[in-house]
């Protein structure tokens, strides 16, 4: 555990948190994963999710994210995960695939603490040939390729979470790194991402089969404005749910999602802004997943009298 801490400290002792923002979802409330690390292991354990997300669809050159993640429960008190995300933006691309390693304490009865730490690579591409097609850059070698891709980039983050009978409070520090991305073929430089992100919720039980499950959020980064997210879900037996949003200045939004065969999840979410024109900002993300921990349950026996 000390070791642990250690090593922590000097992640973030060597960081500067600045940079782009980290592609958004609202997968949270089925896949706490893709809110936190810390959560590997600490939430629905042995869950492969998928999502794809598509912002501005109005835009045709707007955000596309694609994310893959799984996690499990480790021995007795650790878990691990794994995540790849795929995202694109105008000529922009970035992919970055991460492990987790997380570690669970209960250091009061009731109150435990999840500590979550990732690493993994990074990678940018430079897509020129989306825009440039007039035959008179052909002589430019940045035309020519039509990809240009960033060195491999070392990235990490660190995570903490608070819990205690429903209330879930956390911390990250997400991708953080060292230096900045570089390419071979041309003179541009590109900092990968790194952010902070905080979150509070609290899960109350309606009488036996409802849920109720506000959350808030706040995300930010040195040269990023800080935006705040809030969001509540009402769920029924865990079976169908529903989901409200509201985040930053004028973004309105909602989620449906159902578990209608045993350890199957859907989920959908739909943004709009109220600030800007309904077709252009209109954002949409589809999640799947399969919670394999409910397949591989054991049945039991069938008593013969």
């Amino acid at each position: 555990m000390k070791n642990i801490i250690q090593i922590i400290s000097g992640l973030l002792l060597c960081s500067s948190l600045w940079g782009q923002q980290l592609p958004l979802t609202e997968s949270y409330f089925v896949d706490k994963y893709a809110l936190s690390s810390a959560y590997a292991g600490n939430s629905d354990n042995k869950s492969l999710f998928a999502s794809y997300r598509r912002d501005w669809s109005g835009v045709s050159t707007g955000p596309r994210t694609f994310r893959l993640s799984y996690h499990d429960g480790f021995q007795s008190k650790a878990g691990i995960g794994g995540k790849m995300v795929f995202d694109k933006t105008g000529i922009f691309q970035q992919f970055f695939g991460m492990a987790t390693y997380t570690y669970r304490t209960e250091f009061v009865q009731d109150h435990f603490l999840f500590f979550g730490l990732s690493a993994g690579l990074y990678r940018n591409t430079l897509n020129f040939s989306n825009y440039y097609n007039d035959p008179n850059f052909t002589t430019d070698p940045t035309m020519i390729n039509k990809d240009v891709k960033s060195k491999m980039k070392f990235v990490s983050d660190f995570s903490m979470v608070y819990s205690f009978k429903g209330i879930e409070t956390g911390i990250m520090f997400t991708n953080i790194n060292f230096g900045e991305a570089s390419y071979s073929d041309v003179s541009v430089k590109y900092r990968p991402l790194s952010n902070y992100q905080i979150h509070a919720s609290y899960t109350y039980a309606l009488q036996q089969n409802w849920a109720f499950s506000p959350i808030v959020i706040l995300r930010g980064g040195k040269d990023i404005g800080s935006q705040l997210e809030i969001a509540a879900q009402a769920s029924y037996r865990k079976i169908v749910w529903a989901s409200l949003i509201h985040r930053g200045k004028g973004v309105l939004g909602f989620g449906i999602g159902a578990n209608p065969l045993k350890g199957i999840v859907f989920n959908y979410n739909y943004n709009l802004s109220s600030n800007i024109t309904v077709n252009a900002f209109q954002n949409h993300e589809i999640t799947l997943g399969l919670k394999l921990g409910e397949f591989l349950m054991k049945k039991e026996p069938v008593q013969v009298n």
